[in-house]
Parts: C-alpha cells; sequence; structure tokens
C-alpha cells in the first residue's frame, strides 16, 4: 500500500499544479484584458477549487494509511472496505461543502465579482476534470 499512497501524493500534488498554472493562466488573461480586481477575483474562485481538491485528497490519503495500519484478515479487509468507501464519500462531502461555503463566503459577503468567481472556479476545476482527479497514472509500457 505504500505504493499506492506515494501514487496518490504524487498524482494530487501534479492536479494541484495544474489547477494553479490554469488559475494562473486565466488570471494574466483577465488582467490584460478586464481590470486587476477581476483578476484577483479569479485567483479566489481558482484557489476556491484548489481548497476543495486538497481536502478531499488529504481525506483519502487519511484513508490510504488507515488501510496500511490494518491486519489482511479476510474479515478485517471487508471491513476494512466499506469503512474506507464511506470515508471516499465523507471526503466528497467535505469537498463540496467546502466550496460551497467558500463560494458563499465570496460572492456573498466579501461581494466579490461572481462572473470572475465563477470563470476561476471553472477554470481550475477543469484542470481537476482533464487531469483525471485523483487516479493515478500508470507508467506507458
Amino acid at each position: 500500500m505504500l505504493k499506492a499512497r506515494d501514487s496518490l501524493r504524487v498524482t494530487l500534488r501534479k492536479t494541484l499544479l495544474i489547477q494553479a498554472a490554469l488559475t494562473l493562466i486565466a488570471a494574466i488573461v483577465a488582467l490584460l484584458v478586464k481590470s486587476p480586481s477581476f483578476a484577483l477575483h479569479l485567483v479566489y474562485g481558482g484557489a476556491v477549487t484548489s481548497i476543495g481538491t486538497g481536502l478531499h485528497g488529504w481525506r483519502l490519503l487519511k484513508i490510504v494509511a488507515t488501510n496500511d495500519a490494518k491486519d489482511d484478515k479476510i474479515g478485517d479487509q471487508i471491513a476494512g472496505q466499506a469503512n474506507a468507501a464511506a470515508e471516499a464519500f465523507k471526503g466528497a462531502v467535505l469537498k463540496i461543502g467546502a466550496m460551497i461555503v467558500l463560494l458563499a463566503f465570496g460572492m456573498g459577503y466579501l461581494k466579490l465579482d461572481a462572473l470572475a468567481v465563477l470563470i476561476g472556479f471553472i477554470v481550475a476545476y477543469l484542470g481537476f476534470i482533464f487531469a483525471g482527479g485523483y487516479a493515478p497514472r500508470s507508467p506507458g509500457r
């Protein structure tokens, strides 16, 4: 399982770097086309996605670490799989909940430009989708 944890860690790091790069590129374009405040609001939207990705990835790493510490008895494996599924679901709920709260905070309380925040959010989330999410990539043969 050590390989799984390391592979997940590398994939999470790459995904977060892709999200940051796409957000930065979009912010530079927004800075050239719109205003500095629009670009800053766009960065906030990208950061919301990256925070959600990081939270869910942290939960998945926690699942792998917990499964590493368990025995290899068949009963423990079945219980571990059920627990892992529940923990993964909790991680997904945490991710979505955190993103909703951060988007509401940014657009509601901070009064950030909603269009800029959503553009940043979508651009960074596209980075998550095209990076393959958390699925580790196997090396080519």
